[in-house]
């Protein structure tokens, strides 16, 4: 499965960021790996993020899950929506999905979303501040593209549903299965299901605000520096005013701080792991395994594979898995370039991938993990 008649360079350099595009039959035959009664029984999990959305005469209803399964017994015939976020972290086959979208960086990838609609489902019009391709998985889907929106955009609160006050459409188009249609940041849209069993996979990117990466990287120095090493007045003058914060001194302070800031290996491994970083990453660690008994599960046959939802980056020095930094020698960058390469959910071939101690690593940080073959 690939894109059809795409051109990832051209879409690169004249629509990524800029404007909304529809791809007519990018996947054609495409095969929906889930109906809407596997999104139901994700939506019962705990854990699992999941939200209905039905519009009403008086606006839009916002229920967040997870659900009971006569929940969705006493939804109306038309006007819902269920959303589940991070599909792709509990489905496999969702993995040859975000394969086709591999010309975006790996480590810009958020999730896959999904939702199902019935006859006149939809979340109302509003704008994400992420890129995503809104992938017809079955049915159809009328969508109606707006204007750029920005922070002067008025909102109104729907429940907690930030939806848009006033929404005027420019374009408008009718998605089938296998169609695509990629709306960047900050576009206003509004989709509509026409008919049941209204499938949209929507493969979503993330983008921190420059106030987050600001804020986490200064943490991520702070982390690092010695409490006991206080600020230090540069030459006073005895005759200035006591009150006066001179030019000297801000030129002091912004040099202290500059100091910690301008050091490109630091930001290099804190922006890698940040990219990467998982939420409740915690969770994921296994540790229960000594380096003997996990080398020897692996002699007895045991087969590892790519955690469904795992995170990989890499750069000259790091590869960064999950939230974390882990050094490897020059000697190993074809073994890391491939191991990224890896899809969630397929199984690596441990003779000739990195080394046992970098496995080992890998799997207690929770990024590699022991096949399952119930799954299938």
């Amino acid at each position: 499965m690939a894109l059809q008649n795409f051109d990832p360079q051209w879409f690169l350099d004249q629509v990524w960021q800029r404007k909304a595009l529809l791809l007519k039959a990018a996947l054609p035959d495409y095969e929906c790996p889930l109906d809407g009664n596997d999104l139901a029984g994700l939506a019962c999990e705990d854990g699992v993020d999941s939200r209905i959305i039905l519009e009403k005469n008086d606006g839009w209803e916002l229920r967040n899950g997870p659900f009971e399964e006569e929940d969705f017994g006493t939804l109306p015939a038309s006007n819902w929506t269920l959303l589940v976020q991070s599909v792709d972290h509990y489905l496999p086959e969702l993995s040859e999905l975000l394969a086709q979208f591999r010309f975006i960086p790996r480590w810009r990838t958020e999730d896959i979303m999904v939702s199902y609609a019935c006859d006149g489902g939809n979340v109302g019009p509003h704008f994400d501040q992420y890129d995503v391709f809104l992938v017809q998985g079955s049915g159809r889907r009328r969508w109606k593209i707006g204007a750029h929106c920005s922070a002067d955009t008025a909102i109104a609160n729907h429940s907690g549903l930030r939806l848009l006050q006033d929404f005027i459409a420019e374009e408008e188009y009718l998605l089938e299965a296998g169609d695509v249609l990629y709306v960047p940041p900050g576009v206003a849209h509004w989709g509509v299901a026409e008919g049941d069993d209204c499938i949209t996979l929507s493969v979503g990117f993330r983008a921190p605000s420059e106030a987050a990466l600001v804020s986490d990287f200064g943490d991520d120095i702070a982390s690092f520096l010695d409490e006991s090493i206080r600020y230090q007045d540069p030459h006073l003058d005895a005759t200035a005013h006591p009150a006066e914060i001179s030019a000297d001194v801000r030129q002091h302070v912004k040099s202290l701080i500059m100091r910690h800031i301008d050091n490109d290996a630091h930001l290099a491994r804190w922006f890698g792991e940040m990219m990467t970083r998982i939420p409740d990453q915690e969770s994921m660690i296994d540790d229960s395994l000594s380096p003997e008994a996990f080398l020897l599960e692996l002699a007895e046959g045991a087969v590892l594979q790519l955690r469904l939802g795992a995170r990989l980056a890499f750069d000259e020095h790091y590869l960064f898995a999950d939230g974390l930094a882990f050094p490897y020698p020059p000697e190993q960058r074809d073994d890391v370039k491939s191991l990224c390469e890896i899809e969630s959910g397929i199984t690596i071939d441990t003779a000739h991938c990195l080394s046992p101690d970098m496995i080992y690593a890998l799997f207690c940080n929770g990024t590699l993990c022991f096949y399952d073959d119930t799954q299938d």
